[in-house]
């Protein structure tokens, strides 16, 4: 049994090394820096009181789909994203070879869910760039996914239980920045000198800035769940509309939305540096 498990271990390693899965994978990581990139520039546009563009994953790659070739790119992004989730499910099976007991199989349990993310992403990509993706109807309100959990019999725990899983995500984001694991995913260059320094402070800030962002979400579904109400539920671009009136609140999603676009910028420099461990 520990032979099978060994061999398909190697077996995923030597996968996720073949150049021609590191280069969809960089290409994909690319992808998921500038969806960052945009999702950061429309929630500015929505801070500074622009009624146009979701700021969510869909609403970038709805903006990417508007412009010249857009569909092209985005079938372009959508195989990057899909090369990049199974590199990181081989990083779930084979990789971090460098850690022990409980840290390796934490680290393995983190792939899996970034490959998750990735392939959802890519789902979405594929789906707008073939006309059947929306950003309406599927978030807050009563004809929305909150409000037709709210309906169940035990609606409410199930949408506060979305909210603490929301939020887990924003403090583990909090946490990668602090504690600097993100580093282990790039090669040494893009960890020391100027480069290092500066990659330094994208992740630090992105990250921490991906925390705060969920965990506002987060806040916001707990407090849906409490008051019954679905309409306080929703994305980020309901948050920004509901803070931008608050007093520092213009301010406050001004520096997330800056430091998500740090978030996307340090992805686009761990595409130029990615490293399996």
């Amino acid at each position: 049994m520990a032979g099978v498990e060994q061999r398909t271990e190697q077996a995923a390693r030597e996968a996720r090394d073949h150049p021609a899965m590191t280069g969809v994978a960089r290409a994909g990581m690319a992808a998921y820096g500038v969806v960052y990139v945009i999702v950061a520039w429309l929630a500015a546009q929505l801070v500074l009181g622009s009624p146009d563009g979701s700021a969510s994953g869909q609403g970038a790659l709805e903006q990417v789909r508007d412009r010249p070739m857009g569909a092209v790119v985005l079938w372009l992004v959508a195989v990057g994203l899909c090369g990049l989730a199974l590199w990181e499910a081989c990083q779930a099976v084979g990789g971090h070879r460098d850690e022990e007991g409980a840290r390796r199989w934490v680290g393995r349990a983190v792939s899996a869910g970034r490959g998750v993310v990735f392939a959802v992403l890519a789902v979405l990509a594929i789906r707008t760039a073939s006309g059947s993706g929306s950003s309406g109807g599927s978030g807050s309100g009563s004809d929305g996914v909150t409000g037709r959990l709210m309906a169940l019999p035990v609606g409410p725990a199930i949408v506060v239980l979305v909210g603490l899983g929301i939020a887990a995500v924003g403090l583990f984001s909090i946490v990668h920045a602090v504690s600097d694991r993100w580093r282990r995913g790039l090669e040494p260059e893009a960890r020391a000198g100027a480069l290092g320094r500066v990659v330094t402070v994208l992740a630090r800030v992105g990250f921490c800035a991906r925390g705060v962002a969920f965990l506002v979400l987060a806040g916001m579904f707990v407090w849906s769940a409490l008051t019954h109400d679905p309409a306080k539920s929703g994305g980020l671009d309901q948050a920004i509309v509901r803070f931008r009136d608050e007093p520092f609140g213009p301010a406050l999603m001004l520096v997330v939305s800056a430091g998500l676009g740090c978030y996307g910028v340090f992805h686009l420099l761990r595409a130029a540096f990615l490293r399996g461990d």
